[in-house]
């Protein structure tokens, strides 16, 4: 609850240990800011951040096989900016389920329309491969 003393909506308690965002105020971070909560942690309480919704129409599941070594594969269907959230692969004859990595093995974001780039130089040409994207938009 905001203190009733301060006339502003955004301002720093005594002490200077915390900052309070009253009814109505809010912060703004302007185009190349940032907030940096590494070097602790961060708690978010239910209902105080709007997240985008992601229509479950808009989520693209697309499959095609890896390579041997780095390079384009064909996924029909990948437009360029799209986000690549999950990769999952199992030999064509069977076997384990191989869980990659995107931005280690494949590219995290779609580059060319209707390509995937395997970025790993490995073997990858015996699994076929799950590819979970999200549209650029979302």
């Amino acid at each position: 609850m905001s203190d009733s003393t301060y006339l502003s909506k955004v301002y720093e308690k005594q002490g200077g240990d915390e900052l309070v965002v009253a009814s109505g105020g809010k912060i703004t971070v302007e185009s190349g800011g940032t907030i940096d909560a590494s070097a602790g942690t961060t708690t978010l309480k239910a209902g105080s951040v709007a997240l985008t919704k992601i229509s479950v129409t808009g989520i693209k599941c697309l499959a095609a096989a890896g390579k041997n070594g780095a390079g384009a594969i064909t996924l029909t269907g990948a437009a360029v900016g799209d986000r690549l959230v999950a990769v999952f692969g199992a030999p064509t004859a069977g076997g384990a389920l191989d869980v990659k990595v995107p931005g280690t093995d494949f590219e995290a974001a779609v580059t060319v329309e209707n390509q995937i780039q395997q970025v790993s130089v490995g073997n990858l040409s015996a699994n076929t491969y799950v590819f979970i994207l999200i549209p650029a938009a979302a």
